[in-house]
């Protein structure tokens, strides 16, 4: 057996092995930004401070601790298209507005990965946590990122971003050399080569490619038809697999899978805890942010 195989399959057992470890019950819900300096409105907050999922209900910016640091969660307020009935309750408005035509199929892949998330990934997150410490998984989420430089750049060859794509090539070029196979990103910190991430859904979308309809994904969550292009790209053209061979190659996409969830492990937890409708909330959530970013895509330059 390669050293790599036996490296990578005794990391991997450790972190199952110390999965049950319960990690310490960091998550808060900030205070509201921007209070009113009125004490009896301070007082009358401080009393009863607003959940997360209502702060952003609410278009309040609202931040949840983790173990990785402070994540600020910009709500996606507003549904953009027109009412067509003003006396139509604004909830119920956007509801009609929402295209879920798979809502059956969508409820039950949503439970479905609430319990694999539940009893598998998200203890595994907390394994992974409790192993690593936080620079160390900082390191390796810049060393996926680097491998996945590549596909930004054929997306943004395809989209017509010339310019991007030659970020692409040069932070890739640059991480992969002085940045010791990506593990630092001296192409952001000594060149002013910021990312330019770019996937094949982002590229049908500069093409006005409608999304489609709202799509759950087993074990990857939440999608719609046009992001889950970028899901079957990423499969076909991932660099892990071109560079090297299994089993390697699997551990290596579930190191990635588990480092990548891990930044919104805690986030999910709290959120659908807080929720009345947990599918419906993180829907709605999703949809109106596929909304604004179309919106702010087709802005006149």
């Amino acid at each position: 057996m390669k050293t790599a195989t036996v490296i990578t399959a005794f990391f991997l057992f450790t972190l199952s092995g110390c999965a049950s470890k319960p990690a310490p019950p960091d998550i808060t819900t900030a205070e509201i930004a921007q209070q009113a300096t009125d004490p009896a409105a301070e007082s009358a907050a401080a009393a009863d401070p607003l959940t997360a999922t209502e702060q952003l209900s609410s278009g309040k910016t609202t931040t949840i601790k983790t173990s990785q640091g402070d994540i600020e969660i910009q709500p996606t307020v507003v549904d953009m298209a027109s009412r067509d009935d003003p006396e139509t309750p604004e909830d119920e408005a956007a509801e009609q507005q929402y295209n879920d035509p798979l809502e059956g199929w969508n409820r039950a892949m949503f439970s479905f990965n609430h319990v694999a998330y539940s009893y598998a990934l998200i203890p595994l997150v907390k394994g992974y946590e409790y192993v690593l410490p936080d620079v160390v998984r900082s390191k390796i989420g810049n060393a996926f990122s680097n491998i996945r430089e590549p596909l930004s750049l054929l997306n943004n060859l395809a989209a017509g971003e010339v310019k991007d794509a030659g970020t692409n090539l040069g932070r890739f070029l640059i991480n992969s050399t002085v940045g010791i196979l990506g593990l630092f990103d001296p192409a952001t910190a000594w060149f002013d080569l910021p990312p330019a991430k770019q996937s094949l859904a982002d590229t049908l979308a500069g093409y006005n490619v409608s999304p489609g309809p709202y799509l759950v994904l087993p074990i990857l969550g939440q999608n719609n038809v046009r992001g889950s292009t970028s899901v079957v790209s990423g499969v076909l053209l991932d660099p892990l697999r071109q560079i090297t061979s299994p089993p390697d190659t699997y551990y290596l996409q579930g190191v990635d899978a588990v480092d990548t969830f891990s930044d919104r492990a805690r986030v999910y937890e709290k959120l659908y805890q807080q929720a009345d409708d947990p599918y419906l909330y993180f829907r709605n959530q999703f949809l109106q942010g596929v909304k604004r970013d179309d919106a702010f895509n087709k802005q006149p330059e």
